[in-house]
């Protein structure tokens, strides 16, 4: 169904490709090992995959539970807390919000605005033009959050920085586009 993504932006995912048409049966006959294996299978209407696993890691790590959520996308680094990992099976690396804080210079709250301002093309997240993950990273770093970083405009120069002023209606609408509800 659609999302509430979708519904406040239209345009969010627009450009990601059809599903292939051989996915849906590989998908119908995951659900059916799922189910032969009892192991449940969640769907929210309205809601993607990582609002149900933020949902999911949220009320069980307030339960007391350690969490380990297996993912390589970025964006569940946003839920890490004292209770709750990150765990790349590809690359057998656990991201706890310690390590984040270490390597990254951020905490979970300030990686949302990170991935707001840099916006994502994949997902048709607007962002600000010219601004990456780097330049998103070194500015939340140095101004500790969006709302900071505007207080400060007139420190950015150049490019970026008219990128900053002229798209500030992005961030308002990325920034709820990118955190997982």
């Amino acid at each position: 169904t659609p999302t509430f993504r979708s519904k406040i932006y239209p345009e969010y995912k627009i450009n990601r490709p059809p599903m292939p048409d051989d996915m849906p049966v590989q998908i119908a006959r995951i659900e059916q090992i799922l189910d032969a294996m009892n192991i449940p299978l969640l769907r929210v209407d309205g809601f993607e995959a990582d609002d149900v696993i933020g949902t999911l890691a949220k009320k069980a790590a307030a339960n007391g539970y350690e969490v380990f959520i297996c993912s390589k996308d970025k964006d569940i680094l946003q839920l890490l807390d004292e209770r709750i990992s990150a765990f790349d099976i590809k690359t057998a690396t656990v991201t706890t919000i310690a390590t984040m804080r270490e390597q990254m210079g951020v905490t979970p709250t300030q990686f949302i605005d990170c991935l707001a301002l840099q916006g994502d093309p994949s997902d048709n997240i607007p962002g600000v033009p010219d601004v990456g993950p780097k330049t998103a990273l070194d500015w939340i770093r140095k101004y500790g959050s969006i709302e900071n970083l505007y207080s400060h405009i007139d420190e950015i120069k150049g490019k970026r920085g008219q990128n900053l002023r002229r798209f500030k209606d992005n961030i308002a609408l990325s920034k709820t586009l990118v955190t997982i509800n």
